[in-house]
């Protein structure tokens, strides 16, 4: 299934609030976007209602705010899609700290 891509402005996208940034990703990833001036992975996101939920790319989203970008890379994900995308990132975590 393709996805829908599009540019959003930031006054219609939200962060995840079950998203915390992580400090050191985040610092690398907001010093990427400064130098280069542009965030290169699109965002993932959920429709919700008149706006867009960040699921994936919170500190790409945050970063871009911070720096003052107005229109975010995105790509919009079926609910479906959602819970995936969750599990395989809860997977990931919990395969990290037991390292």
């Amino acid at each position: 299934m393709k996805r829908e891509q599009l540019f959003l402005r930031n006054q219609i996208l939200e962060q995840n609030p079950s998203n915390q940034k992580q400090t050191n990703l985040y610092k690398k990833v907001r010093d990427h976007i400064k130098k280069t001036g542009f965030i290169i992975n699109p965002l993932l996101v959920v429709k919700d209602k008149n706006n867009y939920k960040v699921v994936h790319g919170n500190n790409r989203y945050l970063a871009g705010v911070e720096l003052g970008l107005k229109e975010f890379p995105v790509e919009v994900l079926e609910d479906d899609e959602v819970k995936t995308i969750r599990k395989a990132a809860e997977t990931y975590q919990e395969v990290n700290l037991d390292e």
